[in-house]
């Protein structure tokens, strides 16, 4: 039996972000040898991001970037955070193992959180591919370089009160740039071939009901659910279609920023952003807050 305490999902009271370095431009070239990004505004939309979630009441870190790892500002990758306990995770690109190293040590010597560290040599784990619903936990698994089953169960391992779930992902993408929390037990859903078919699978296994907010790109189903406001990204990014949607399904506050140049180099939203619910007593985090607080259209759709 756990002998944690229980608080509410998704209030924060810590984001920790990581600052853009020189380096960032040449992890877009990774994905597009042709690709150029604009730093100043890259830079830009990072510092409005800080701004946004500081109007969410949370409390924003900035740490400095490291020119030897350019892909370090998407910090969610490197731990996956629950209550007090920290997982401190493997990338499967050897390039980037090199930047759990400072988020490890700010989080245990500054933090005081309970770092778990994953013994298995061959587990490969990245924090995108981990989703917490608030009750349960989802974990995308697939080939290469991406999470796989022994990460997987490092993730059992270290949050063993909770139901962790293994979802096959097809193709290279992260489970949670197509699928993320958009409210308490909402679940936002993107329209690639990628993201209904992991859906799917997800609609099959979970332990507990969602209500399903499907949204016509990847992208616009991507955001970040902090203290009862929603962070999505703007009009322009992800079109009138999916920014209408979410102006008449969600009646709590929502803030929308850009992040187009950031996106440049496979970033995404979610994932330059390392929430972090950091209490006084170890706990165990559950979602309490009510129906009232999300909309209730009869258009919604159940799991």
């Amino acid at each position: 039996m756990s002998n944690r305490y229980e608080c509410n999902a998704f209030e924060y009271n810590f984001a920790i972000l990581v600052r853009i370095p020189d380096s960032f431009q040449n992890s877009a070239r990774k994905f597009d040898p042709e690709a150029e990004i604009d730093m100043e505004k890259a830079r830009k939309e990072h510092k409005d991001l800080v701004e946004t979630l500081k109007k969410c009441d949370v409390r924003t870190i900035e740490l400095d970037g490291t020119e030897e790892y350019p892909e370090c500002p998407f910090v969610d990758d490197c731990v996956v955070a629950i209550g007090n306990t920290a997982l401190i995770t493997r990338p499967g690109s050897k390039t980037r193992q090199g930047e759990v190293s400072e988020i490890r040590r700010y989080l245990q010597s500054q933090m005081k959180m309970t770092i778990v560290e994953i013994r298995d040599p061959d587990a490969i784990v990245e924090g995108g591919d981990v989703l917490f619903t608030g009750k349960e936990i989802f974990v995308g698994i697939g080939t290469g370089r991406r999470t796989n089953e022994k990460g997987a169960q490092a993730v059992v391992d270290a949050f063993p009160e909770y139901n962790v779930t293994p979802i096959n992902v097809p193709g290279s993408r992260r489970l949670k740039s197509m699928l993320s929390m958009a409210g308490w037990d909402i679940i936002a859903v993107g329209s690639s071939e990628e993201a209904l078919l992991t859906f799917k699978q997800m609609k099959s296994l979970a332990q507990y009901k969602y209500r399903i907010l499907r949204l016509d790109s990847d992208d616009a189903a991507n955001m970040l659910y902090v203290n009862g406001r929603l962070i999505h990204r703007s009009r322009d990014e992800i079109g009138e279609k999916s920014y209408s949607i979410l102006d008449e399904k969600i009646t709590y506050a929502k803030h929308k920023v850009g992040f187009w140049e950031i996106s440049k180099t496979g970033g995404y939203l979610s994932s330059a952003v390392l929430l972090i619910n950091r209490n006084k007593k170890p706990n165990s985090i559950v979602s309490n807050i009510t129906r009232e607080d999300t909309t209730n259209y009869s258009e919604w759709r159940s799991m």
